[in-house]
């Protein structure tokens, strides 16, 4: 295994620094089988969401993965992402939200909690996004422009024991700069797309520099969502050839590059060879760093953009992102 490992957040809990992702929208039922195999295989991080439909798997997965090991891996061993999306950032829908995620896990914390994107949206009365005649999700203006009573019973979920750590994902710098400057408990994590295609590299220092551990989703490139000016990450016949030359499998390179750069990586597979073979992460060389590295100098974009889904302009606040 590279190292490091794990990684310390900033209320000084060790993080795992391979995390497993356990959304497949095309698969959602998988995720039992799929979670209890990375268990099995090692893994000791999910990374999991109110969205992706599935906690109740995951819980069943943990669950039976726990009582078939009682003597070798208690709860405290495992290190549990969950997540609110977006229609749920009033304070008492915060506080259900996690409820609900917990009931479904069948746990009574968990490690970390994140707010999914920084995009507030209005609910409707069946407790869904509400979208407008267009089609398109109606934006909270308010929530979005000041995170604050959001934020707030983030902090209050901490000091009722529900989760140890709070963070945000699909931050940019411009949103978590106002965040810090109110936040009492300071967020733990920023999880963003991160890869060679789109290496977010002002954003991840700024993260370094304020004491946010970035989290890389997709870190091999999505395979399943939006815009590809660049083509698949896992077709490119450089990143191949640097693979080739270094003896990795081009998915360990991508992961081990990620964990030189300083950050958790979450690959997603439900396939169980992959599941194994993304846990088995190399020492990359200098050489073999430095190579994927100048492929990541060329700016693409994120593949992973649910913007237009929504009326609002200002989705991303990114320009000082790159």
């Amino acid at each position: 295994m590279a190292d490091p490992q794990s990684y310390v957040l900033n209320n000084g809990e060790p993080i795992p620094a391979i995390g497993f992702g356990t959304w497949d929208p095309d698969n959602p039922e998988g995720a039992y089988a799929a979670t209890k195999y990375a268990l099995e295989a090692g893994y000791r991080h999910l990374d999991c969401a109110s969205l992706y439909n599935n906690e109740e798997l995951v819980g069943r997965a943990i669950f039976e993965f726990l009582h078939s090991n009682p003597d070798r891996v208690r709860r405290s061993d495992l290190f549990i992402t969950t997540k609110v999306w977006n229609h749920l950032h009033s304070p008492e829908d915060v506080q259900w939200s996690l409820g609900e995620s917990l009931r479904k896990l069948g746990l009574d914390y968990v490690d970390l909690y994140l707010l999914h994107y920084p995009v507030a949206t209005e609910k409707d009365g069946q407790y869904q996004q509400k979208k407008d005649k267009h089609g398109k999700y109606v934006v909270n203006r308010m929530l979005t422009e000041h995170p604050e009573p959001t934020w707030r019973a983030m902090e209050a979920l901490v000091q009722q024991g529900k989760t140890k750590a709070i963070g945000v994902s699909n931050w940019s710098i411009n949103r978590l700069e106002q965040l810090l400057t109110s936040a009492e408990i300071r967020p733990a994590v920023n999880q963003i797309e991160i890869h060679p295609f789109f290496p977010n590299r002002n954003l991840v220092t700024y993260c370094h520099n304020h004491g946010v551990l970035p989290q890389a989703y997709s870190p091999l490139g999505s395979q399943v969502r939006a815009s590809r000016p660049c083509g698949l990450v896992l077709e490119n016949e450089e990143l191949k050839r640097i693979a080739e030359t270094s003896g990795h499998k081009l998915s360990q390179l991508l992961l081990a590059w990620g964990l030189k750069r300083g950050y958790v990586v979450l690959p997603k597979s439900f396939t169980p060879k992959r599941i194994a073979d993304n846990f088995q992460i190399p020492t990359l060389t200098e050489e073999a760093f430095n190579a994927v590295q100048k492929i990541a100098t060329r700016n693409c974009t994120r593949l992973v953009d649910i913007s237009g889904e929504y009326d609002y302009e200002n989705f991303w606040d990114d320009a000082r992102d790159f």
